[in-house]
């Protein structure tokens, strides 16, 4: 189930006055920094101390918005609120310093050090607070939505179940079934009566949310029925289609004439808008690196790999590119040169890598190559990761929709990544587990979802991966 389905305008409303907060913070803790930090006068510093309020407003504001609250989740904890207040730090941090353009200057870079270590700390707090608040209101019956499932059949416990056990934005709490067929029900759920009872049930009783899984061909009067009584109480009503048997993807409806057709997939980088607003950052992101700090990272990469095994400073593979075209990828050698290179994963504990090499691949420097495969149009700085042509063949044979990651650029880094689908796939599981997150990626794809990524991707560089190697 798709979490976005779910959001009510209750969760909205108490995250506005939560963003405020937010802005109100960060607005502070730059404005006491700048008073008390000692500039140099140069012209790039002053313009930081004099006009850069209108900046750290804007990259507040594009933060906030970028890292969406995630406070709000059933599940939402420490963790949570730690990786929140890190993302919106360094997104603001980042957005700032490249709107002032003096990102690589001595004396700025510390106090964008200084600032961003006192913007993590400071929200840390707040979202801590925040999350109390949200568990305090909830033991008052705030942000609380009372639903009623109207069927019993097999995809109506399974909502059932997303909504009792699941990560939902809201808290959930589910009343009962109205069905025909009680005995369908798990030893949890309450039976609230025949489906026949539906109108004398909402009528009497404060609901919000109606989840109807009786099939309308069927049943076409009673289903209309049901939709009116909502309509009539202000209630929202959610079909629930039966979809087993069928591809488990982000369906959306058109009409031609007067026929409804159903489309499998929408992919917002199907419009050109979109594909030229991506391939444009590419190009910028990955030229601004490749001519900054990807020379000094090169120095130092070979005089390392020079010392500790004979052989090329790149690794140059075969890879499964945009739709299944295969291209070059670039990589810093982690490993001595050996014939298993296309064949076989990196495992934790490889005897191939090198110390060096080691070192690379935790802290993922041995992957930054790829931004001249980015540069050159063969990959996107966000989007699925590459596979080994001899991978991809394999694992389409056994995983349905496998190939589906490819219908746009692979990336430097992604969505699944991000989300612990990282480094070596030791079975199908593992390996339709990362596919699901990239068709996921493929079928939600923004802008400011490709900078969180980013974001997200830099603060598990900074921390540790458990899965770099």
């Amino acid at each position: 189930m798709n979490k976005d389905t779910f959001k009510t305008k209750e969760v909205r409303a108490y995250k506005i006055p939560i963003l405020v907060v937010d802005l109100f913070l960060e607005l502070a803790c730059f404005l006491y920094l700048r008073s008390v930090f000692n500039f140099e006068q140069t012209r790039d510093l002053i313009l930081l101390k004099n006009r850069s309020i209108y900046f750290i407003v804007i990259s507040s504001i594009m933060a906030s918005l970028i890292c969406r609250m995630r406070l709000s989740e059933r599940g939402a904890g420490l963790r949570s609120v730690v990786t929140q207040a890190l993302s919106s730090s360094l997104l603001t941090i980042l957005i700032f310093a490249i709107s002032n353009h003096v990102l690589f200057n001595f004396f700025a870079g510390r106090f964008y050090f200084l600032l961003g270590v006192s913007l993590a700390v400071i929200l840390f707090l707040w979202y801590s607070v925040v999350l109390k608040l949200i568990r305090l209101a909830r033991k008052f019956g705030r942000n609380r939505v009372h639903c009623v499932i109207v069927g019993s059949d097999e995809v109506a416990l399974k909502l059932f179940r997303e909504l009792t056990e699941g990560y939902a934005y809201v808290d959930y709490k589910v009343l009962g079934f109205l069905t025909d067929q009680p005995e369908n029900l798990p030893s949890n759920a309450t039976c609230l009566g025949p489906v026949s009872d539906t109108e004398k049930f909402l009528s009497s009783n404060k609901v919000h949310n109606v989840y109807c899984s009786i099939n309308p061909a069927t049943n076409t009067a009673l289903v209309n029925s049901i939709i009116k009584v909502c309509e009539n109480l202000f209630i929202d009503f959610f079909y629930l289609p039966n979809m087993d048997g069928y591809v488990r993807r982000s369906l959306t409806y058109s009409e031609l004439g007067s026929v409804t057709i159903v489309n499998l997939r929408e992919e917002p980088l199907a419009n050109p808008l979109n594909a030229l607003m991506k391939r444009t950052f590419d190009v910028l992101f990955s030229g601004f690196l490749l001519c900054t700090l990807f020379p000094f990272i090169f120095v130092f990469v070979f005089i390392g790999t020079k010392l500790s095994s004979p052989g090329p400073v790149f690794f140059v593979q075969e890879r499964t590119g945009y739709r299944g075209r295969s291209f070059k990828m670039l990589k810093f050698r982690s490993m001595r040169v050996n014939a298993d290179a296309d064949r076989l994963q990196a495992t934790e504990d490889d005897p191939r890598k090198t110390r060096f090499g080691n070192f690379l691949r935790k802290s993922s420097i041995d992957e930054l190559p790829q931004l001249i495969n980015v540069f050159l149009g063969d990959m996107s700085i966000v989007g699925p990761r590459p596979h080994m042509l001899y991978h991809t063949e394999l694992y389409s044979k056994y995983i349905d929709e496998y190939l589906v990651r490819h219908m746009v650029k692979p990336g430097l880094t992604g969505w699944a990544q991000i989300n612990g689908c990282r480094g070596e796939t030791k079975n199908n599981e593992q390996m339709a587990d990362r596919v699901r997150h990239d068709i996921w990626y493929i079928e939600h794809w923004s802008f400011a979802l490709d900078l969180k990524i980013i974001a997200l991707t830099i603060i598990k560089s900074i921390s540790g991966d458990e899965q770099a190697y």
